[in-house]
């Protein structure tokens, strides 16, 4: 218990430096008082999410947190479908809000994946049909950024997790076609300085300030990845995900997580945080016990 607290407390300060960096975007944006206020209350919800990260364990016998986030996944990203809205379909309407939904709930899909990919038994069958059916949503809203984030993502968490086999290639090539046909459908949006212009905003402003902007996606990135070699290998796959992103945002296609505006990618880190209790729990069997056992 101490051990997955710890880990919950280091996924948060690595997140910190992209975070608090949103705020000075928010200031060379010249933005409102209303996004103001509505970055600072995700950042504190997300914070909240991270910590009741326990409750993942008090879910209904039959339910795993696996379960429960896969589904929530299908359904996030199928929902903005339902919208009837004209152009992209990404944003959930909630009230005044629109909530875009595919970082709220991918990054941990991503982990998910990994994870169960890495016990090689009957429930990876399942994940990797819904990682199809999610990237396939993701090209009908279409959103090609967040189809190829997926499938960049769950490419490196299936290597990391030593889980590369027929299912999973199979899967790969799947969503892979599904990311192409998501880039080949026009996308009428432009991009936002604050929101997927961050990185052009800032060093529009100074060398120095774009710089230090820079930095704090390399540090959630490579703090990550690190964190990953270190024991919680299913980060890796979270670390290509947004680094995919970053790279997207740089071309104006995609809001850049964490230091662009918006409530989406806070919440979902702290929703991939808050499944660390489960998904550190997951410590794969040592291969020479199973031998000894055989024996």
């Amino acid at each position: 218990m101490v051990e997955t607290k710890q880990l919950r407390t280091q996924l948060l300060l690595i997140a910190a430096p992209a975070s608090l960096a949103s705020f000075a975007i928010l200031a060379l944006g010249a933005v409102g008082k209303s996004s103001w206020f509505i970055q600072l209350a995700a950042l504190v919800l997300a914070c909240l999410i991270a910590f009741a990260g326990g409750l993942l364990n008090r879910l209904p016998r039959g339910l795993s947190p696996s379960i429960a986030i896969t589904v929530l996944t299908l359904i996030g990203v199928a929902l903005p479908l339902l919208s009837g809205a004209t152009g992209p379909n990404r944003w959930l309407p909630l009230g005044p809000l629109n909530l875009y939904v595919a970082p709220l709930v991918l990054p941990a899909f991503v982990a998910v994946c990994s994870v169960n990919a890495r016990k090689r038994g009957v429930g990876d069958l399942g994940v990797f049909a819904a990682a199809i059916g999610a990237s396939v949503l993701l090209a009908l809203q279409p959103d090609a950024s967040q189809a190829l984030a997926l499938l960049i993502g769950l490419t490196v968490a299936l290597i990391g997790s030593r889980a590369l086999g027929p299912k999973s290639i199979g899967t790969l090539i799947a969503i892979a076609l599904a990311t192409v046909w998501a880039f080949s459908k026009p996308d009428p949006l432009q991009p936002i300085p604050h929101v997927e212009g961050v990185f052009a905003l800032a060093l529009g402003h100074s060398l120095v300030v774009g710089g230090v902007v820079a930095a704090c996606a390399v540090i959630l990135v490579v703090v990550l990845l690190i964190r990953a070699f270190k024991g919680a290998y299913w980060l890796s796959g979270a670390a290509a995900y947004y680094a995919t992103l970053y790279a997207c945002s740089i071309a104006g296609l995609t809001p850049a997580p964490l230091i662009g505006y918006g409530a989406a990618p806070l919440l979902g880190y702290g929703l991939m945080v808050a499944a660390s209790s489960w998904l550190a729990a997951d410590k794969p069997r040592d291969p020479s016990i199973k031998r000894a056992e055989s024996s």
